[in-house]
């Protein structure tokens, strides 16, 4: 564990069970962890299943945590909170599950393993993931792109999925 705190923006997702309960439980349980503090999150929001279609719809949302933990220990967290909410390993790429919690951005690092890259590699290409960001750190900078999120959701080119405020 660090002594200074870091900013970490984490992706949160369900699409088993009452997805919208298990978002707002795995934030609670990321803002719980010992030298976590939940600062913000975003809405929720109902979205469409991107590379395994054939499933139901997600609920997501982003979370913004000071942390004085590093990349590797903040991951390990996150994977004991989605095992205790039920997940367990294995399934389908981008298949079904009670609980995702992804790293999108950990302060501006830019992290290359085996176990983790950071930023997410993916989250410039998923509105899912951007239009939550979008709420909560419109002019955060991408480290690797040099672009703002706000930008990175302007100039997505995914519009056929779908992203709505979940009621």
């Amino acid at each position: 564990m660090s002594d200074s705190l870091h900013t970490v923006y984490i992706g949160v997702g369900s699409n088993i069970g009452r997805r919208a309960d298990n978002c707002r439980k795995g934030i609670s349980a990321i803002g719980a962890c010992d030298g976590c503090l939940l600062e913000a999150q975003s809405p929720l929001y109902e979205t469409e299943p991107v590379g395994f279609e054939a499933q139901d719809w997600f609920v997501n949302g982003v979370a913004r945590v000071r942390t004085r933990l590093e990349p590797e220990p903040l991951l390990a967290q996150l994977r004991a909170i989605e095992s205790a909410m039920g997940r367990r390993p294995g399934g389908a790429r981008f298949g079904p599950r009670i609980l995702d919690l992804d790293i999108l951005f950990f302060d501006d690092r830019v992290v290359r393993t085996s176990r983790m890259q950071l930023p997410h590699p993916r989250l410039h290409k998923r509105r899912f993931v951007l239009r939550p960001l979008c709420d909560i750190a419109p002019e955060h900078v991408h480290p690797v792109l040099g672009q703002m999120v706000r930008s990175l959701l302007s100039n997505l080119n995914d519009s056929e999925h779908k992203v709505m405020l979940h009621e």
